[in-house]
């Protein structure tokens, strides 16, 4: 991903200039409970990341938001039998713009929209409209499914990230009754399709999360195929597939006064056809433990995580990282990663296998 460019320069330093060191901004996205301290990380899923931003009125029924990032990771590769590691840099500046419209109480629209220096163009992440009546809420657009939550700290995304789930055509249905309960229940046309039809099949996803109380939370999810995932498992095929294969994720949450622990898994619900038997039935999982202090700017993580049969991921990885709340409006973190390989998942161009990697990282986050 590329080093930051002037554009980012030229809207962090203002808001780094007039900006105290309070951790805990109205509209940051990072509390996943109303009841939960605010953490010195701008965001801790990607749900919030996308929700992040200072919410200015354009107009009395609109807001815009922006957060802009730069990000540099380097990885250091060892390699089996003697032979000569790889190593790689990447560097990336993004910018993400939000625009929400609600003239009314019943009826509001998102679009959110990037640009990344490594695509070097603009997407759009999400664009739908929402109806909302009472505890109901129905959203019609482009946006990601109900399946997975992603918890980090880390500059690196957590390696079950592979689950997440964009489609152009979803259909929503929420249901949240008070802060302690969500459902939501998602019908949408993914990128796979039927190797025996020409269209995208509609599939189906439903996640939910519950707070037990003021500091336990869970939350466990269900998509009928996984094979649409943004990870793209048959990218070689085309995204075509013989058969559909579900997946399942689930997370657990505690919550503290000093200290939070999450842990997550996502994986295949079966076997996917076209892949060897090494590959064919992929699972990842994530336990990270927090340490922060509700008068300090920073804050300590812990990782530990790993995968079963994913191609090109390692299958135990760990590290640390720290976080500085710099500003009032920003946040950087830095990392360390080290993660270990098993048999021929992870190879070199010329298929040598990888034994270990060594991840170093940084990103300096800017909301606006």
């Amino acid at each position: 991903m590329v080093q930051l460019i002037p554009f980012f320069t030229f809207i962090a330093m203002p808001v780094l200039a007039d900006a105290d060191n309070t951790p805990g901004e109205e509209g940051n996205g990072n509390v996943p409970h109303a009841a939960s301290p605010t953490s010195a990380r701008l965001y801790r899923t990607n749900e919030e990341r996308r929700e992040a931003g200072l919410k200015r009125h354009i107009t009395p029924w609109l807001t815009v938001s922006g957060l802009a990032e730069g990000e540099y990771i380097y990885n250091d590769y060892d390699v089996k039998k003697g032979k000569a590691g790889d190593s790689g840099r990447d560097r990336a500046a993004n910018l993400q713009l939000g625009f929400v419209a609600s003239p009314n109480e019943f009826f509001s629209a998102e679009l959110i929209t990037e640009f990344d220096t490594e695509s070097n163009k603009a997407v759009i992440d999400e664009a739908y409209i929402a109806f909302e009546m009472s505890d109901w809420e129905l959203s019609l657009g482009k946006m990601f499914t109900p399946f997975g939550t992603f918890f980090s700290s880390f500059v690196s995304s957590p390696i079950l990230e592979f689950g997440e789930t964009q489609a152009n055509e979803v259909a929503m249905l929420t249901y949240g009754p008070s802060d302690d309960l969500e459902v939501s229940l998602a019908a949408y046309r993914g990128r796979a399709v039927w190797q025996g039809g020409g269209d995208n099949e509609w599939s189906w996803a439903l996640g939910s999360e519950v707070w037990l109380n003021q500091d336990w939370s869970f939350g466990l999810s269900y998509q009928s195929d996984l094979l649409d995932s943004s990870g793209r498992i048959l990218a070689e095929y085309n995204d075509r597939y013989v058969e559909q294969v579900a997946g399942v994720s689930g997370f657990l949450l505690w919550a503290g006064d000093m200290f939070e622990i999450s842990l997550e898994a996502l994986g295949a619900t079966g076997r996917i056809r076209e892949l060897d038997r090494d590959r064919n039935r992929p699972w990842a999982w994530n336990v990270e433990l927090l340490h922060f202090r509700m008068d300090a700017n920073y804050e300590i993580a812990f990782r530990v995580e790993g995968s079963e049969e994913l191609e090109d991921e390692p299958k135990f990885q760990y590290g640390a990282a720290i976080t500085w709340r710099t500003a009032k409006h920003a946040s950087l973190t830095l990392e360390y990663l080290h993660g270990e390989f098993d048999g021929t998942l992870a190879t070199t161009d010329e298929d040598i296998p990888y034994s270990d990697v060594s991840r170093f990282g940084a990103i300096l986050s800017v909301i606006f």
